[in-house]
């Protein structure tokens, strides 16, 4: 049995060009990873702000617990969105 060029079916094989985006989801959900850190991020505005406006004795974890919560949001959306549109 001889088989003829017109016979012969190649498979498609898919390689992903490193200078192009990756296809499909894991840049949408690295951008919503991005956007939750956004919203971590104001939180930690907001506890900041809210912390420093309390009446009384303030202790040092008035003084922490805003700006940290703020840098954790920061890193997070930092991450999301700079894996996201490749920024890295």
């Amino acid at each position: 049995m001889s088989v003829s060029p017109a016979d012969v079916h190649l498979a498609a094989v898919v390689h992903i060009d490193p200078n192009h985006p990756a296809p499909g989801w894991p840049p949408l959900l690295l951008a919503l990873v991005g956007l939750a850190g956004g919203m971590v991020l104001c939180a930690g505005l907001a506890v900041t702000v809210a912390l420093l406006r309390v009446n009384g004795r303030k202790t040092w974890g008035n003084y922490l617990i805003g700006p940290v919560i703020t840098l954790v949001g920061l890193a997070i959306a930092a991450f999301g969105f700079g894996s996201a549109f490749h920024l890295w």
